[in-house]
């Protein structure tokens, strides 16, 4: 063999080596860095960053934190369940959720965390108000959530509202639809009806109901009611999950709430909503 054959060789065989001393490095580098848990994938402060602007990264948080799904049973067994977000004013407590999703008495109704598999006991009805559509209940304090706390955390002057409900103003909300979740989503305001609802371009399904929705600004706004229902091809009824009504928080009676006694001097799961 000639000396440029044994050169050619040489070289191949020191190529050959290089690239599997890379390989095994690359695998072990693969395998020794750990993928994260899903508990660390699903922790409040692991919001994208890059994206963001730090003010929206404090808005996911903010629903995040308060976000609860609400469990409604009838005396026939059946089952509803749907968004909520969990409020503090008055010093006290409360869940606010859609009056459609609430099938039985206060009894029959839970407030579920899914982040620790904790199930809480509705304290009372305060409202269920069938014509705006919206249910108030008052709980005890939550350890493992974080109220939004009003009126500090909603628009308090015109022009805060206005500029919230503003055309392509961005949207967000953290909620269960088709009970999965919690899932944060994203959206924007597109138009407001006569009937004093907003429209949202964003996406919601059934279990999205009920939950808070807080605008890029800050504020919470309202909550979830619904998706928007057009005609489909052959004229039966077709749910637009891309077109989401929202309730606007000022349609809200807070102060049903009002001058009622304590929770803790009510008798268990007393139901005195109206």
């Amino acid at each position: 063999m000639g000396d440029n054959a044994k050169a050619a060789v040489y070289c191949f065989l020191v190529g050959c080596l290089a690239a599997l001393a890379i390989i095994s490095s690359t695998y072990s580098a693969i395998q020794t860095h750990k993928s994260p848990t899903v508990a660390e994938l699903q922790e409040f402060d692991n919001n994208n960053d890059v994206l963001l602007v730090k003010k929206q990264q404090k808005i996911i948080t903010k629903s995040r934190e308060s976000a609860v799904q609400v469990i409604s049973a009838s005396p026939e067994q059946h089952v509803a369940m749907q968004s909520g977000t969990y409020i503090t004013f008055l010093g006290r407590y409360f869940v606010l959720t859609t009056n459609h999703g609430i099938i039985g008495n206060c009894e029959l109704t839970k407030i579920y965390i899914s982040h620790t598999d904790e199930i809480v006991d509705c304290g009372r009805f305060i409202e269920l108000n069938a014509e705006v559509d919206y249910a108030l209940i008052e709980i005890h304090e939550l350890e493992t959530r974080k109220a939004i706390r009003l009126p500090a955390d909603m628009p308090r002057k015109h022009k805060h509202w206005k500029e919230s409900f503003a055309i392509m103003n961005r949207l967000f909300y953290t909620g269960y639809p088709n009970s999965t979740g919690p899932l944060t989503i994203s959206g924007e305001a597109a138009g407001y009806s006569d009937g004093d609802f907003l429209y949202a371009i964003s996406y919601a399904w059934s279990g999205s109901s009920g939950a808070g929705v807080f605008s890029q600004q800050g504020y919470y706004i309202g909550y979830v009611l619904a998706v928007d229902v057009g005609e489909g091809v052959i004229g039966h009824p077709t749910a637009l999950e891309n077109v989401v009504l929202i309730v606007p928080a000022f349609r809200i009676n807070w102060e049903a709430a009002l001058g009622l006694p304590p929770l803790e001097e009510v008798p268990e799961a007393e139901d005195t909503a109206n």
